[in-house]
């Protein structure tokens, strides 16, 4: 979908987007381990802000959050009334080291991570908007992640996955007015550039949030003893 997030190191994401940087808001990053929805995710604007943005998209014209939408499907970004305005004119990048999905057998919910192969971090392909809060009496800055159907190694897990952008396809992204140039980053990633493994089910809580959460659950084989 996905409905969590991890960034714990956005070194090398900043180095790689400097010339696209030109107000460092975030500055030293808040490692975070388990970010859910209305928590802040650091997300590079395409008018050039690096800053902290509420992870759950409301139009300007939204009433209250229960409007929010944390993804919004690439097929469709472009033509619905709650995304055109901001996928026309205001689109950003959301590194991120990982993110979590939860595949379903019968009754229960078994928690994978996602991270790239090599361990680099994953630059999501992401819209924003402005929406004045009422109960902190300012403006915030709201993202949602856009999406595309999953690849063949993860479509075992879940059928969708964010749509992940290449570097050289982050000044289109970010910059360009041609929709049909932009529509043409809306790809599959490569199957063959993710890692998927078992995680604890303590990530199933939203205050669950240091390193363990990305950490490959080992299981005992069955008949398997162990000494403690």
């Amino acid at each position: 979908m996905p409905g969590r997030l991890a960034i714990y190191d956005d070194e090398k994401f900043k180095k790689t987007v400097k010339e696209f940087i030109k107000v460092d808001l975030v500055k030293n990053l808040n490692k975070n381990y388990n970010i859910a929805p209305t928590m802040p995710i650091p997300t590079l604007l395409n008018e050039g802000t690096y800053l902290y943005a509420h992870f759950g998209f409301l139009p300007s014209w939204a009433k209250d959050k229960k409007s929010m939408n944390i993804n919004a499907r690439s097929e469709s970004v472009f033509e619905k009334m709650t995304f055109r305005d901001a996928f026309k004119f205001q689109r950003c990048i959301i590194p991120i080291n990982g993110f979590f999905e939860w595949k379903k057998d019968d009754n229960e919910k078994t928690p994978y991570y996602v991270q790239s192969k090599y361990g680099h971090s994953l630059a999501l392909a992401g819209i924003y908007n402005e929406w004045f809060d009422e109960q902190l009496n300012q403006k915030i800055v709201t993202v949602a992640l856009i999406t595309c159907d999953a690849n063949n190694k993860l479509s075992k897990i879940h059928h969708r996955m964010p749509v992940i952008l290449n570097e050289k396809d982050f000044n289109t992204w970010l910059n360009s007015v041609n929709l049909a140039e932009v529509n043409s980053l809306f790809k599959i990633y490569d199957s063959d550039l993710i890692n998927i493994y078992e995680v604890t089910n303590e990530v199933n809580k939203v205050l669950y949030n240091n390193c363990n959460a990305i950490k490959e659950k080992k299981r005992v084989k069955k008949g398997q003893q162990t000494l403690f």
